[in-house]
């Protein structure tokens, strides 16, 4: 491996762990919000940053042009068709009926009986 080769192996590992940590935050949000309009919200932040950021490094480690082109394009499409899918999303639960929690959200103590008001 030339010293060129190594670099472009850090700088894409440095994309890849940056994605990743977009990612984890991401589903800490989907584990940890109450309801579904802040675990959607959750959900697109973390991966509206997180997927694209792991196919950028992907594409600066590969050692192949064509397949960086690819998954290039990849993290294009995955950054644009993102949103449009959060909002087909949102927009499909307030359709069905779904209300958001509204107020101060107190989360259940371990042990308490959780009850829901819906």
């Amino acid at each position: 491996m030339s010293a060129f080769e190594i670099v472009l192996s850090a700088v894409g590992g440095v994309f890849i762990v940056a994605g990743l940590f977009f990612t984890a935050g991401s589903v800490l949000g989907l584990l940890r919000f109450p309801d579904f309009y802040t675990r959607l919200h959750a959900s697109r932040v973390g991966q509206g940053l997180g997927a694209p950021l792991v196919l950028v490094g992907l594409a600066i480690a590969s050692a192949d042009g064509a397949v960086a082109v690819r998954l290039l394009l990849l993290a294009a499409l995955v950054a644009a068709i993102g949103p449009t899918l959060t909002h087909l999303s949102a927009n499909a639960a307030h359709a069905a009926g779904l209300t958001p929690i509204v107020g101060r959200y107190t989360a259940p103590r371990p042990g308490e009986k959780v009850q829901h008001d819906r």
